[in-house]
């Protein structure tokens, strides 16, 4: 899968649960079956998050609002 095969683009929102935690202790939602790496994501987490880079395996965001505690 390339960027632009990828579910999601930059600038675009998107509610994610944070349902893992990756090896550098970033939050790791999913949209669909495609990674978005959230720094300071709690596991179990509900966030609005902004996509702020695309590559072909995962995407980068950045947390706007918590939605509900982890």
């Amino acid at each position: 899968m390339s960027a632009n095969d990828a579910p999601v683009t930059s600038g675009e929102t998107h509610v994610l649960e944070i349902r893992e935690l990756g090896s550098e202790g970033d939050g790791v939602g999913y949209v669909g079956d495609f990674a978005v790496l959230v720094p300071n994501g709690d596991l179990g987490e509900i966030v609005r998050v902004e996509i702020t880079d695309v590559g072909p395996n995962f995407a980068r965001a950045d947390i706007l609002e918590r939605e509900f505690g982890g």
